[in-house]
């Protein structure tokens, strides 16, 4: 019998799909949210009650980790080779392109932006929380001959939605900027152009507004914070297809 070759799917439609999935997984996490919230508001908690709904918060998103896991397996079988091309690099050319990532970390970023002292989540990562204002500035030696990508990583953020809805400007320029989660973590991430500055890169992040735990009824806690991060990298800007690809994942 004749073989029958698979459809060939265009990278429009490709792309398409993986958007549509990792737009409805984004849905499926603040709808899980909400509900949590929901629950908290309406309950009187105990310690034993806190930890069913922190039992169930985990067992949700581990769930929804399982079916994007998979989903991301699919698109890399099908995801085509390229074909490796070896030209001559120039000696700058040659140096940017092996630059070594920049991270840092929140201890090198506190003091420089508007943020509240240094905690530790139970296993042991290290953040501070933006406070009252809804602008976070940060101010960065960086080689910006070549473009660059930039990760902002999060523990958190006061809303889920503003993932969506902030704004991140570099040197008062609105860079877009996609989201991800990583290994527990909240990826905000971008690509800045080049730039012939000579003088310091300035990063500032807008969020719509801030709130108190309390206010939201998610805790106790009087504070009123927008995004709590852990610490933001710079290394080679990141493909489109990429991003999608790290959206899709959820965790690593």
């Amino acid at each position: 019998m004749p073989q029958v070759k698979p459809p060939q799917v265009s990278n429009s439609e490709l792309l398409d799909d993986i958007d549509y999935v990792n737009k409805a997984n984004i849905d499926e996490i603040i709808k899980v949210n909400n509900q949590i919230r929901q629950r908290i508001s309406e309950t009187d908690l105990s310690g034993n009650v806190a930890n069913s709904i922190i039992e169930e918060v985990s067992s949700l998103l581990g769930q929804l980790t399982m079916k994007v896991n998979l989903a991301e397996k699919a698109i890399r079988s099908i995801q085509p080779r390229k074909k490796q091309v070896s030209p001559t690099l120039s000696k700058k050319h040659d140096a940017t392109s092996n630059r070594i990532a920049q991270r840092f970390s929140v201890d090198q970023l506190t003091g420089n932006g508007n943020l509240l002292p240094i905690e530790h989540s139970s296993d042991g990562t290290s953040y501070a929380w933006s406070s009252s204002a809804p602008e976070i500035v940060f101010t960065f030696p960086l080689d910006r001959s070549d473009a660059l990508g930039m990760q902002i990583r999060l523990v958190a953020l006061i809303k889920p939605e503003y993932s969506k809805q902030l704004k991140v400007l570099v040197d008062e320029k609105h860079i877009r900027h996609k989201f991800y989660l990583d290994k527990g973590l909240f990826i905000l991430s971008c690509n800045i152009p080049p730039s012939s500055k000579a003088s310091l890169t300035e990063v500032k992040i807008v969020l719509p507004a801030t709130h108190t735990p309390k206010d939201l009824g998610t805790s106790t806690d009087t504070r009123s914070l927008g995004i709590a991060i852990t610490e933001i990298r710079f290394d080679r800007p990141v493909s489109g297809f990429v991003h999608l690809l790290k959206r899709l994942k959820l965790t690593s």
